[in-house]
Formats: C-alpha cells, structure tokens, sequence
C-alpha cells in the first residue's frame, strides 16, 4: 500500500541535498542503536549476572529485585520511546515532512520515554494509580508498563501531569500583560 504519496515508478529520493540525507542517515543509525543496546540491556537484566556484581558493590543496601525491577522499567521505556521515534523517522522520511528543527526531538525523546517509565513505575508500585505490577511473572509486568509508558511518553506525561495536579493543585495562571 502506497501511504506517503508516491506516483507509480517514482523512486527518486525527495532530498537532493547531500547534507540532509547525510543527517537523517545519522538520526537512523542513533535509533537504531538505541534499540539495539535497550534489547542487549534487557537480556544482560534478565540474566542477572551483571546486575547482581552491581548489587555486591554496594550492599548492605542494594537489593537485586529492586534494581532488575527499576532496570527493567528504565530500559523498556528507552526502548518504547526509540521505536516510536523509529516509526516516526521512516514515516517523515517517507512523506517529505523530515525536517532538521525536529532532530533535538529524535535524539531525546528516547531519554524522556525512559525517565517518564522509571518515575511511572515508582508511582505505580507507590499505588498512585490504584493498580500495582508484579514481579512474580519475572519481570515482564515492568517491562510492560515501561514500553508501554515509553511508547506513549506524550500521554504518558499529560497523564503525569493530571496526576500532579490532583495531588498538589493547580499551577496558578496568570493574566497576561499586553
């Protein structure tokens, strides 16, 4: 299915400009790798090995469920905001829309999405949202609500935000001076 406006035949790319394709090429390969090491961070987390020699670091106070757990929420959620930075890469490329304004966005919406899956993984397990994840499955439920949160970071964080509000009130607006 033809879905970024293409005539038949045309192949051509819609970026002559050797710089641009050089920087969406860049932008490429830095999601990609994202994905890569998240995929290769979530194996290392789940086998423990690394993790635990972490933990022997700095006891008596580190706990190996905890830190796998926090791990897990932070990688997944790197992961979700990489590959919806990827979905959101080839379909700009692909309709003409990619533009070098939005590169900020590309290289920090994975750091966001990871951020926004750790704090929301603290919430949960502080039973703000009214429902708790389990680490009895082996971790899947934080690598669950960290890709999920990670994946959706834009309603993620307007979510984070009606929450705040509840808690703490709302910022007050003020009039604006003409």
């Amino acid at each position: 299915m033809n879905d970024d406006e293409r005539k038949f035949l045309y192949w051509q790319t819609r970026y002559p400009d050797k710089e641009a394709r050089k920087k969406i090429r860049r932008e490429t390969i830095f999601v990609v790798s994202v994905i890569t090491i998240c995929l290769a961070l979530l194996f290392i987390v789940w086998h423990g090995g690394s993790v635990r020699a972490l933990v022997d670091t700095c006891q008596p106070n580190c706990q190996l469920p905890t830190l796998k757990k926090y791990s897990y929420l932070l990688v997944s959620g790197v992961l979700g905001g990489a590959l919806f930075g990827l979905k959101y890469l080839y379909k700009v490329v692909a309709r003409g829309y990619w533009n070098q304004d939005r590169a900020i966005w590309r290289y920090t919406s994975p750091l966001l999405s990871g951020g926004l899956a750790l704090a929301s993984g603290a919430l949960t397990d502080a039973g703000v949202f009214g429902f708790a994840t389990s680490y009895a499955s082996g971790g899947s439920s934080y690598v669950a609500l960290g890709f999920i949160v990670g994946y959706f970071a834009d309603s993620a964080s307007r979510k984070l935000q009606e929450v705040a509000e509840t808690l703490f009130g709302h910022p007050a607006v003020k009039p604006r001076k003409n």
